[in-house]
């Protein structure tokens, strides 16, 4: 059913992308009804009168039968219907469908019998004025069906078209945040390192040149490859290293295998800095982070411990933990909406981050 929804979506959308001019576009809509709805009585009735009756039969038919339609649809529904006058509506809509019925007795019976099928002949003897008003009010209600439903599809493709523009505006106002904020936040570190005249200092300008280029570039896509991310994360981990002297237990690991899995750029990269950020402290003798990858076809997995201190246990919470923290909990909402699932944990000492996406 959900298949089914979206291929009449792709439809509706296409067709109103392709053809703009909306008179055009009517036009073809109700020229594609009546031939659908129309074929229904010549179907029923070439085979035992022949083609050329069949279809004066069917131009009757529609000769007495639009004018009720486009009555109904276009004055009663909208003068009467929409404005809760119903007892207005149902006299004049039960007036048409007679009137209808009594036009098309009178067409058919005035056609010449000369030549005509005796099937058809009796056919049209045994009629009465009222023999078709059924016929009217299925087509009254299967006309009105139709536009509303119509309408119904074109108003829902609009809204979703509008709220998939505002996410993505949001969306990119968030990655906006996340460049400057990372950028921030590692020439600080540098800055750290050119004060002490560190050797490490040449070193950390390269790999934040690397960490820039995919940052300013390949991070502007909508997606990424899986294992370009994962070099991302990776280079910011070595660039903690290097800050720290390797005093500290930082371990990176990927487990699983990375082929050709695509991502949402950043992901990963807020939660990272905010462990580095609380997790390795000079106050520390002990502090660590770890984090830890696991890839498969269609999923990854990211866990993420670090140690913090005494006096942040009660402040490192989800909340609260920054700019970085809150953006990455809105883009996931935005870019995976029930096909992640994130838990942070403040228990111990250790502050830890477990996110898993769906990546199909």
């Amino acid at each position: 059913m959900l298949i089914f929804e979206r291929m009449i979506d792709r439809i509706i959308e296409k067709f109103y992308t392709e053809l703009p001019n909306k008179k055009v576009q009517s036009v073809i809509l109700h020229s594609l009804f009546w031939t659908v709805w129309l074929t229904r009585s010549f179907y029923d009735t070439y085979g035992i009168w022949g083609v050329q009756w069949s279809i004066a039969y069917v131009l009757i038919v529609f000769i007495s039968q639009a004018p009720l339609v486009y009555i109904h649809l276009y004055l009663y529904v909208p003068k009467l219907l929409n404005r809760k006058k119903y007892f207005l509506y149902f006299l004049m809509t039960g007036l048409s469908i007679y009137g209808y019925s009594l036009l098309n007795y009178q067409l058919l019976t005035t056609i010449p019998r000369e030549n005509m099928p005796e099937r058809m002949t009796r056919f049209i003897g045994n009629m009465t004025p009222y023999y078709d008003i059924l016929e009217g009010m299925i087509a009254l209600i299967l006309t009105y069906a139709l536009k509303y439903t119509l309408i119904a599809f074109i108003t829902q493709n609009e809204l979703l078209k509008l709220q998939k523009e505002k996410l993505q505006l949001e969306l990119n106002a968030l990655k906006a945040q996340i460049h400057p904020h990372f950028l921030f936040n590692t020439l600080n570190n540098l800055y750290s390192l050119t004060l002490k005249n560190s050797e490490k200092a040449s070193e950390m300008i390269l790999k934040l040149s690397d960490i820039m280029r995919y940052v300013l570039y390949q991070a502007n896509e909508e997606k990424v490859l899986l294992n370009k991310e994962l070099e991302f994360i990776s280079s910011y981990t070595e660039l903690q290293r290097i800050r720290y002297h390797n005093r500290y237990n930082i371990s990176f690991k990927v487990e699983g295998e990375v082929e050709e899995q695509m991502i949402a750029p950043l992901l990963f990269i807020d939660f990272v800095e905010n462990a580095f950020k609380h997790g390795i402290d000079k106050r520390f003798s002990d502090g660590f982070v770890h984090i830890r990858f696991y890839i498969n076809k269609n999923s990854v997995s990211f866990t993420l411990e670090n140690s913090i201190g005494n006096d942040e246990q009660s402040d490192v919470k989800q909340s609260d933990a920054g700019i970085g923290l809150n953006n990455i909990i809105k883009r996931l909402l935005i870019l995976y909406p029930n096909r992640h699932q994130l838990d942070i944990i403040n228990k111990n000492e250790i502050f830890t981050v477990k996110l898993q996406i769906e990546l199909t």
